[in-house]
């Protein structure tokens, strides 16, 4: 964590975020065969991102961030002393991603993933309240923690994609912050649809962000090597692409059917070695459609056109070493100065982000 940290700062990100897992995304008894298993020794091994938040934000001046915790897990009242708490603690200020949960980080450890869109829109109604006014909507319950800093007030950053969060987006969040959009064009109809409904509540337009999974490489070309030389790496595939992306390419998902990927599929249910006899099969450019893979130019050229498109903030999960392991992510230092420098010459403001610092 100390050198996630310290290559951030180094870097000069605009601010630093993790991600709010309990299970990771890779079946562990096919992880050691994946890259990032040099990097991280264990799929799960997952800190708690907001613990996480008050350790870095004594030591970097980037606000903090978590993408993205939900309120099926969380309760808004636990949730909004939390963010208060680390828009204090941290010097930047603190950035909270909600999202409707997903199932992997809910059922395997006896949540409920009943109702996800409608209890999240009730958790963001509370949550909202709380941090405008310290009061709970009804009642005497309030947090008597001032609600700005030197660096404002905690930001609330939304994911969102289907019409239903969209509109939760546009009434309650300060920033949108989408996973699997795959093309310009839909981000294009996906922020006017939330703009919209900003507008229709008197919101100003939340900000426009998009969690961007990376992996830096010689090349394209070079990236399609490693992975077809690692192939358990291709089963992130798996966890992203929906059925629909599958049946493009006729392929049947040994995760099931279901058109919300990574929000329905349990990777540690399935049979692993069904899954390493799959993942061979698993077409690169699938993994593409969801992964930002090459070269600084190559995948500057990419994201350019998610900037034409309003993309203001990329959140970037450098993933590099994904295939190739811990000697290709030690190799990348100097692309990823290189992509840093593209990409915030292309958008107003740029957040690269690591999955654990």
């Amino acid at each position: 964590m100390d050198m996630a940290l310290a290559g951030a700062n180094a870097l000069g990100v605009d601010s630093l975020w993790t991600f709010d897992h309990l299970l990771g995304i890779f079946h562990p008894e096919l992880y050691p065969d994946i890259g990032l298993s040099e990097i991280v020794p264990d799929p799960d091994g997952l800190f708690d991102p907001f613990c996480l938040a008050a350790w870095a934000g004594r030591s970097t001046e980037a606000p903090l961030g978590v993408a993205v915790t939900d309120g099926l897990r969380r309760a808004a009242p636990d949730v909004a002393r939390s963010a208060l708490s680390l828009q204090h603690l941290c010097r930047g200020g603190f950035n909270l991603g909600v999202g409707s949960g997903e199932a992997e980080n809910l059922l395997p450890f006896g949540y409920s993933f009943d109702r996800p869109v409608s209890r999240t829109e009730e958790f963001l109604a509370v949550l909202r309240h709380l941090l405008d006014s310290g009061r709970m909507p009804d009642g005497p319950g309030r947090l008597g923690l001032p609600l700005e800093s030197d660096a404002g007030r905690p930001r609330v950053w939304v994911a969102a994609h289907r019409p239903r969060m969209l509109r939760l987006t546009g009434r309650y969040a300060d920033g949108w912050l989408p996973v699997d959009v795959t093309s310009p064009d839909q981000y294009r109809r996906l922020k006017t649809t939330v703009a919209g409904h900003a507008a229709a509540t008197g919101r100003a337009e939340p900000e426009s962000g998009l969690f961007v999974f990376l992996v830096l490489g010689d090349s394209r070309d070079r990236v399609r090597e490693m992975f077809e030389a690692q192939p358990m790496a291709k089963l992130f595939a798996l966890w992203m692409a929906p059925e629909s992306a599958w049946n493009r390419y006729g392929i049947e998902n040994p995760a099931g059917r279901s058109e919300r990927a990574f929000i329905d599929i349990i990777p540690h249910e399935l049979d692993a070695a069904r899954l390493r006899d799959f993942a061979p099969s698993i077409p690169f450019e699938l993994i593409e459609e969801y992964t930002f893979l090459g070269n600084p130019a190559e995948v500057a050229e990419r994201l350019a056109a998610f900037a034409a498109a309003g993309l203001e903030h990329p959140v970037i999960l450098n993933l590099t070493g994904m295939a190739g392991g811990l000697d290709e992510a030690m190799a990348r230092g100097t692309e990823m100065e290189e992509l840093g420098r593209a990409v915030r010459a292309m958008t107003t403001t740029t957040v690269p982000a690591t999955a654990h610092a």
